[in-house]
């Protein structure tokens, strides 16, 4: 007496742990993709227009560190010890000029943090940082 088929193989896939696996993978990129899209926020300041009046553009203050620790203003060269009253008497008091700051490659990063800390004791308290390379002519 048999029981069961014939005892042929049978050659059928079994697909419970595909679906297992599968069912899993969709769930960790559910979990992860929101968080590898969250960002930062950032403000960023919109792009001025290219016909500024002139007024503008030389009302700008833009500090340079050089790397033999001149400072610049614009581009008047300023002593260390001069510096701090030089800031105070171009802001006139006007703390919320923005005022922006292009360091050199060649300056350690702690001589640039001291030179930002003395600028905003200064009276510099909006501080830009020009990451492209200005040179002064």
């Amino acid at each position: 007496m048999q029981v069961g088929s014939g005892g042929a193989m049978r050659s059928d896939i079994n697909v419970t742990p595909l679906v297992d696996v599968v069912l899993v993978l969709l769930i960790i990129f559910m979990v992860i993709t929101p968080i590898v899209q969250m960002g930062y926020l950032v403000k960023v300041p919109p792009k001025a227009p290219d016909n500024l009046p002139p007024s503008a553009v030389n009302d700008q203050i833009i500090l340079r560190l050089m790397p033999d620790n001149r400072i610049l203003i614009n581009k008047d060269e300023v002593e260390m010890a001069a510096f701090p009253q030089r800031i105070r008497e171009i802001l006139h008091g006007n703390t919320s000029k923005m005022v922006f700051f292009s360091g050199s490659r060649d300056v350690d990063y702690e001589t640039t943090i001291k030179f930002l800390d003395m600028a905003r004791a200064s009276g510099a308290k909006n501080i830009g940082i020009i990451v492209e390379d200005v040179s002064p002519q």
